[in-house]
């Protein structure tokens, strides 16, 4: 399939957001900032994966689900695990051209910044993946409202100003990494082939630490993470964000790296803001970072509790993705690079899109 003319490779092709509210699914207005941030964040996340190391570590998550699937004789794979670089090739393009469903609202906690679903549609053919018809990816929607009330109380005129502009930052970096993890398990739903059954999700031996996704009865897991394993090896361990006692409610969090051996290590801001606002030439993997690296005790002891992380649900039934009757369709944008790469330097301009469906 060709791409769009006025539409380059580093751009978005047919986006659209839809946000979940007590009347149902509606779409996000294009022009809004809610909409304008998150685009930005899903462009820098997928830009993660579609660099060398990004598409070497896709390949390696590839290739050990792969490998375990056969190994437990529980899942078969239909296509050649030679051909993994083929497949992490078409996959980001497919992606990149067509991004999977986004929904605002709708996730499985407070603390879950965002987590994907499954969705029967596709029919599995690995050379022409349908992402829309294959996976949606959930954002937890008061993160995306602080998001944008730091955006429009951002200004270069007042310290409080500037304190909102790199807050507004910060959040698109966890959302650009939170994107980055959940389009490892989206590509572990398109080496599945649109199957949904439990056995095609990451096995339990693919994980970090102690992550796991689903757990039986007895509280054995029975799902892996494989979002958490590319984390590690292409991050230098998991990203948690951490609350910091001397900020406010609204604040999006202090990103830190937990090693192997849970440590946790803080990521250098000079490493956040160079990917936010140089995502095109960053190559700082992994992620550089700053300081002595704390135990969990410690952690606890300075007051830095979790605030977030993103999380992998497993099966949920059909009816998740049942749409309300809309008075229009969903609408689709593609957006040239041109214009994601003036939202972090400008987070109270609204995107020029383009609508295509």
């Amino acid at each position: 399939m060709s791409l769009p003319r006025d539409f380059t490779v580093n751009g978005l092709g047919r986006i659209g957001i839809t946000i979940r509210n007590q009347d149902g699914l509606e779409p996000l207005q294009e022009n809004s900032l809610e909409f304008t941030g998150l685009a930005f964040a899903i462009h820098a996340g997928l830009s993660i994966l579609e660099k060398p190391e990004g598409r070497q570590a896709l390949q390696r998550v590839g290739l050990i689900v792969v490998q375990e699937w056969a190994r437990a004789q529980r899942f078969g794979f239909g296509g050649d695990p030679n051909l993994m670089p083929r497949y992490v090739d078409e996959f980001l393009l497919a992606v990149r051209r067509d991004f999977p469903r986004v929904i605002v609202g709708g996730v499985e906690g407070p603390d879950v910044i965002a987590e994907t679903r499954r969705i029967p549609g596709w029919n599995g053919d690995l050379s022409r993946f349908d992402a829309k018809h294959a996976a949606g990816i959930y954002y937890n929607h008061s993160r995306v409202t602080r998001m944008a009330l730091a955006a429009r109380q951002s200004s270069d005129g007042s310290s409080e100003g500037r304190k909102m502009g790199n807050r507004f930052r910060s959040f698109l970096f966890l959302f650009a990494v939170a994107t980055a993890h959940e389009l490892t398990h989206v590509f572990v739903a398109y080496l599945a082939q649109g199957q949904d059954v439990i056995d095609s999700y990451t096995p339990p031996q693919v994980s970090y630490l102690n992550y796991t996704g689903l757990s039986d009865d007895t509280g054995r897991p029975i799902t892996g993470e494989s979002g958490r394993w590319l984390e590690s090896r292409l991050f230098g361990g998991s990203i948690e964000f951490y609350r910091d006692s001397s900020d406010d409610s609204g604040q999006a969090g202090i990103p830190y790296i937990l090693d192997s051996e849970g440590l946790a290590r803080k990521i250098q801001p000079a490493c956040i803001l160079q990917l936010v606002t140089r995502v095109n030439e960053f190559r700082t993997f992994p992620f550089e970072t700053t300081g002595r690296p704390m135990t969990y005790q410690q952690r606890r002891t300075k007051g830095l509790l979790s605030l977030g992380s993103t999380e992998a649900t497993g099966q949920h039934v059909g009816s998740t993705f049942m749409r309300p009757r809309r008075e229009r369709p969903q609408p689709l944008y593609n957006i040239p690079v041109s214009e994601l790469s003036r939202v972090p330097l400008e987070p109270r301009r609204a995107l020029r899109v383009r609508q295509v469906a």
